[in-house]
């Protein structure tokens, strides 16, 4: 213990009392005290108490080759096991995230992974999803803050122990549905664009996630939708989805989409319809017309002076729920779940970044 006090040079959650500090260097008195009693009764007894010196000494001798032997055949089987690891998965380096290289057929669903003891959303995704016809990507973004376009990353920076059991984890899940699932482990700098960039690169139609335990899910699918926003084009609309510990699930789409209207909103648009087309001149008239004029005349507005009047209805409204459905379901199964789909309220709301999912299921082809 004293060696290793003068060893270590960090943080201690508590010391031997006390101790004194003279020209920088801090003195144990406490535990160089406790070190000296014990070696004066140790000497003390070596020069007494034959009988129990020799058997203090063979107690000490035995159990230092034991400690030796062990240290020695756990190096071989920890040995053996990183060989099989680095065995089982070949690393395939590539500057770019290409679909083709990877032999992922479009409208695939991505996966994302992080802790190998949450992997409830990969389980929720490989019970609806068939891998005959949908390919299923498990892909962790490694956060880094080495890779720049001078140096390269080292093969433990990309891959390492922590990821190697991440993945063995994961197909160890895949296998136990008897399914087939790729992986795909990416440097970057900022998780949520490393997200956006992998799903448009590999033409996924779906990303799924499990809910953070440090954000909620609108939360996630904001940042996500923040990353989406920020990326160039040409860029693809996808579908993410959050799965939670109870298996509810909340859909949001990533980019422009078509909204989700509510029974009342159609019936209006409807009855705008009937009355305006008994007007002379307006017989063909159209709903997709009316609602041009009525979206133009609100960006009018909201441009002009009735901008905080606009803003306080909206802000009275924006409870307004709309359905969301998890992946794979036909109906309103159990994975059905009503939210409002609004930004954090910690965070400017931006456009089109998120919504709750239309009564189609999300996952579809390219």
């Amino acid at each position: 213990m004293l060696v290793l006090r003068f060893q270590y040079k960090g943080e201690r959650g508590w010391k031997v009392p006390p101790n004194v500090t003279i020209a920088g260097h801090e003195i144990p008195l406490g535990l160089a005290s406790v070190f000296i009693v014990l070696l004066s009764t140790a000497i003390v007894n070596l020069f007494t108490k034959s009988i129990a010196t020799v058997a203090g000494v063979s107690f000490a001798a035995g159990f230092f080759v034991i400690f030796t032997v062990s240290e020695r055949v756990n190096r071989k089987k920890h040995a053996l096991a990183e060989q099989h690891m680095r065995e089982h998965f070949q690393l395939l380096p590539n500057d770019t995230v290409e679909r083709a290289q990877l032999g992922i057929r479009p409208g695939n669903v991505m996966v994302t992974v992080r802790d190998y003891n949450t992997l409830g959303h990969l389980k929720w995704a490989l019970e609806r999803i068939d891998t005959k016809e949908q390919d299923i990507v498990v892909m962790s973004a490694r956060v880094s803050q080495f890779g720049t376009a001078a140096y390269d990353l080292s093969t433990e920076q990309i891959f390492s122990d922590y990821e190697q059991q991440l993945f063995t984890r994961a197909v160890s899940v895949a296998e136990n549905f008897g399914k087939h699932v790729s992986l795909l482990v990416v440097p970057a700098r900022d998780p949520w664009s490393a997200i956006v960039q992998t799903a448009n690169n590999l033409e996924a139609s779906a990303v799924v996630s499990g809910l953070s335990s440090k954000m909620s899910a609108q939360e996630q699918a904001f940042y996500l939708g923040q990353a989406w926003e920020a990326m160039p084009e040409p860029k693809r609309q996808f579908i993410f989805q959050v799965v939670h510990p109870d298996r509810r699930v909340d859909t949001f789409h990533i980019g422009p989409h078509t909204p989700s209207l509510k029974t009342e909103d159609v019936h209006l648009v409807h009855r705008l319809w009937l009355n305006i087309t008994r007007e002379p001149g307006l017989e063909s008239l159209h709903h997709h017309d009316i609602l041009t004029e009525a979206l133009t005349r609100f960006a009018r507005e909201y441009a002009g002076h009735d901008r905080q009047d606009i803003l306080r209805e909206l802000r009275k409204s924006s409870g307004t729920t709309v359905q969301t459905r998890a992946l794979g379901e036909r109906g309103g199964g159990d994975g059905s779940t009503s939210q409002a789909a609004e930004p954090p309220a910690t965070t400017k709301p931006t456009p089109n970044k998120k919504d709750g999912g239309p009564s189609t299921p999300p996952v579809v082809g390219p």
